[in-house]
């Protein structure tokens, strides 16, 4: 068949469904899940990575920035970017560490101490609404199935998660 002159096809059948391709369906639930965060830090300003970044700190001050990007899952320009902008942001301060003039120490302002604490409160409320069609134990069971996907495939990303903490 052609149409103004360019040959088109007819529907091609057997192809796999979108809503049966893990990758769609993870990567629109990601969607869905910044839409959300966004929203519910909307006074804040804050990106996810943004607060991934200053709860890491948060809770290892004077952590080298190299590690922040490890933890977070970000190469090193993500992880440059999202700390120059809470550097400007006046939320971290970074130093040079004493025994190596090529590390830099990142450390939370009192003002991101703030910002993570705020963020904190609202975050409840963001995980709330996000996993809110599911039940308590669908949340359980849905959260290890993530981590157990994470874990068993983490070589193949771009970056290679650390597992710190769960």
């Amino acid at each position: 068949m052609a149409l103004n002159g360019t040959e088109i096809t007819e529907p091609v059948e057997g192809l796999f469904s979108l809503w049966s391709r893990p990758g769609f369906l993870v990567r629109r639930l990601h969607q869905i899940s910044v839409a959300v965060f966004i929203e519910g830090m909307a006074e804040l300003e804050l990106t996810p990575l943004q607060f991934g970044a200053l709860s890491i700190i948060a809770v290892n001050p004077g952590m080298e920035q190299a590690a922040v990007g490890t933890e977070l899952g970000v190469d090193r320009a993500n992880n440059a970017d999202v700390l120059n902008r809470l550097e400007k942001g006046a939320l971290i301060v970074r130093h040079t560490a004493p025994h190596d003039r090529r590390t830099k120490k990142v450390y939370l302002t009192q003002r991101g101490r703030e910002m993570v604490l705020a963020g904190n409160e609202r975050f409840a409320d963001i995980q709330k609404r996000f996993l809110g069609p599911l039940s308590a134990t669908e949340r359980k069971i849905f959260l290890a199935l993530l981590s157990k996907l994470i874990e068993e495939n983490n070589s193949l990303g771009r970056t290679v998660l650390r597992f710190a903490e769960r």
